[in-house]
C-alpha cells in the first residue's frame, strides 16, 4: 500500500484506482480489510453483519474480471456498507429488529444492484435502529467512543468514519443522514426525492423516505449517486426520473462564483452554544460568498405536517408486525404505533397534501443562491446514554424532499466533528454538489491562508 496513506484514509476513487492498477491482489486486500473491520466492530458495534465468506467470493469475482482483461467499472473493488434496512441478496436484512432476524432477500435493492454492477463489493450490513424508527443506532462514535452517532443511519456513517469502508448506502425520512454525517465527521448526501429508486429498501414513510449516501469526499457522493440514479420501473417516486450526470457536473468549475446564504431557522436558539459560535466563525471566514438571512417562522408549520405523515405511514408499514409480532417490538415503538392509530385520517391527508407546497416555498431563495447553509445537527454527537438529537430542525427539508449535503468542516470541544449542511433546489442536485465542492475547497483555501 502507498506508504504515506493507510487503507482507512482512502476515498472510493483512490480504492478503485489502487486496485484497478493491480497494486494489490483484490482477495488479499479484502482479507486485510476484513481483519480491520473486525477491530472496528469490537470497538464501535457499527455492523449488523460481517461475513468473510461473502466478501471473499465477491473479491474472487473481481479478481477474475481483471484477469480476463474486462473493462473495470467506476467503483471496481470499492468496499460498500449497506444499511440493514436495504435488501442485499448475500447478506441478511433484518430491519434492525429481532422479528426479521435471519431474513435473506431474494434480490438486491435496485441501488445496491447498480452499485455492484459498477464494481463495488458489498462489504457489510451497517447497524441501524429498530425499523429505522427507534432513535439512534446503538453504535459508538469513531472519534469518541463514549458518544453516539446521532440517528438510525449512524451505523453506516460510522463505518465510513472508522475507515472500514469509503462508501455507505443508508435511508432516512427525518434528517437521519445529515445528523449521522455531522456526528461522525463524514460527508452525507440526501438526494432529491425520487433521484435514487427505493425499490428493495424498507419504506416506513413512503411519502418521505429517501436513500442517502456517506463518503469521504463530495466527488464520491456524486459518482455513487449518478450510478444508482434513475427510474427502475418499480418505485413510484422515481417514475420518469432519468439517470443524472452528477459526477461530471460536480467536478466542473462553476460558470460563476457560487453564492450561499446561511439561514438562522426558528430553531437557531436551540442549537448548542459552542456550535452556534463555530457557525458564526464559519460565516465570518466565508464573508463575500456566504450571506445571512432568517427564515420566517412559518417554516415551523412543516414540523407537525412531517410528524403526521411520518407516524401514519409508519403505522401502515408495520401493520403486520403490529398484528402478529407485537411482543417483538420495543415498548417505545409500540407507543408510537398506538398514537399513530388514534390520529385522524383527514389530518394525515391534509399534511401529505402540503408536501408539494412546501417544496416550492423556497424557489425564491434558489433564484439568488446556489444553496442554503445551516447547522447539520443541533450540536455535537451526544453521549451514548443520551437521547437521539431532536429532528425538528430537519423536518422542513425532509418534508419538502430537497437535496442536502452535510460537510464535515467544523470541530467542537473534545475533538467532536460538526457538520455544515447545504440545502439545494429540488431536482437540481448537480448544481448543489458542484457548489458544495467549490465551497469546501474555498473553505480549505481560506483556512490555510
Amino acid at each position: 500500500m502507498d506508504g504515506a496513506k493507510a487503507i482507512p484514509q482512502f476515498t472510493a476513487g483512490e480504492y478503485r484506482d489502487y486496485l484497478a492498477a493491480g497494486k494489490a491482489d483484490v482477495v488479499e486486500f479484502f482479507g486485510r480489510q476484513q481483519a480491520y473491520a473486525q477491530q472496528v466492530q469490537e470497538r464501535l458495534q457499527a455492523f449488523a453483519c460481517l461475513d468473510e465468506r461473502v466478501v471473499a467470493l465477491q473479491a474472487e469475482l473481481r479478481r477474475a474480471e481483471r484477469a480476463r482483461g474486462e473493462p473495470l467499472g467506476p467503483l471496481y473493488g470499492v468496499p460498500l456498507a449497506v444499511e440493514d434496512l436495504i435488501d442485499t441478496v448475500d447478506f441478511p436484512t433484518a430491519f434492525g429488529s429481532p422479528i426479521h432476524e435471519g431474513r435473506y432477500p431474494i434480490a438486491d435493492a435496485t441501488a445496491v444492484r447498480r452499485l455492484r454492477e459498477a464494481g463495488a463489493v458489498v462489504f457489510a450490513k451497517a447497524a441501524t435502529a429498530e425499523f429505522g424508527a427507534g432513535g439512534a443506532a446503538a453504535v459508538r462514535n469513531p472519534h469518541q467512543p463514549e458518544h453516539g452517532v446521532g440517528s438510525a443511519a449512524g451505523g453506516a456513517a460510522a463505518a465510513v468514519a472508522s475507515g472500514a469502508v469509503p462508501l455507505a448506502l443508508a435511508t432516512g425520512n427525518d434528517g437521519a443522514v445529515m445528523l449521522a454525517a455531522s456526528c461522525c465527521g463524514v460527508y452525507g448526501y440526501q438526494p432529491s426525492t425520487g433521484l435514487l429508486p427505493r425499490t428493495g429498501a424498507l419504506e416506513p414513510a413512503p411519502s418521505l423516505d429517501r436513500l442517502g449516501l456517506f463518503a469521504r469526499c463530495v466527488e464520491d457522493l456524486a459518482l455513487a449517486a449518478e450510478i444508482a440514479s434513475g427510474d427502475d420501473g418499480r418505485d413510484r417516486a422515481a417514475l420518469a426520473v432519468p439517470p443524472r450526470q452528477l459526477a461530471s457536473v460536480c467536478a466542473a468549475e462553476p460558470p460563476v462564483e457560487p453564492k450561499f446564504c446561511f439561514v438562522r431557522t426558528p430553531w437557531w436558539p436551540q442549537i448548542d452554544a459552542e456550535a452556534r459560535e463555530a457557525c458564526e466563525a464559519f460565516v465570518e471566514l466565508m464573508r463575500g460568498v456566504v450571506g445571512t438571512a432568517e427564515l420566517p417562522a412559518v417554516v415551523e408549520q412543516a414540523v407537525p405536517w412531517h410528524r403526521q405523515v411520518q407516524q401514519a405511514e409508519l403505522a401502515f408499514a408495520l401493520q403486520r408486525e403490529w398484528r402478529h409480532h407485537r411482543d417483538g417490538l420495543s415498548a417505545a415503538l409500540r407507543e408510537r404505533l398506538e398514537r399513530a392509530a388514534a390520529a385522524a385520517a383527514v389530518d394525515y391527508l391534509i399534511a401529505r397534501d402540503r408536501i408539494a407546497h412546501v417544496a416550492c416555498a423556497f424557489d425564491e431563495y434558489f433564484d439568488r443562491y446556489d444553496a442554503l447553509l445551516l447547522p447539520a445537527a443541533p450540536g455535537p454527537a451526544p453521549p451514548v446514554s443520551a437521547p437521539a438529537p431532536e429532528t425538528a430542525m430537519h423536518a422542513v427539508w425532509s418534508f419538502a424532499g430537497l437535496p442536502a449535503v452535510s460537510m464535515p468542516l467544523l470541530t467542537l470541544a473534545g475533538a467532536l466533528p460538526f457538520g455544515v449542511q447545504a440545502v439545494g433546489a429540488l431536482h437540481n442536485d448537480g448544481r448543489l454538489l458542484r457548489a458544495v465542492r467549490w465551497l469546501v475547497n474555498e473553505f480549505v483555501r481560506r483556512g490555510n491562508a
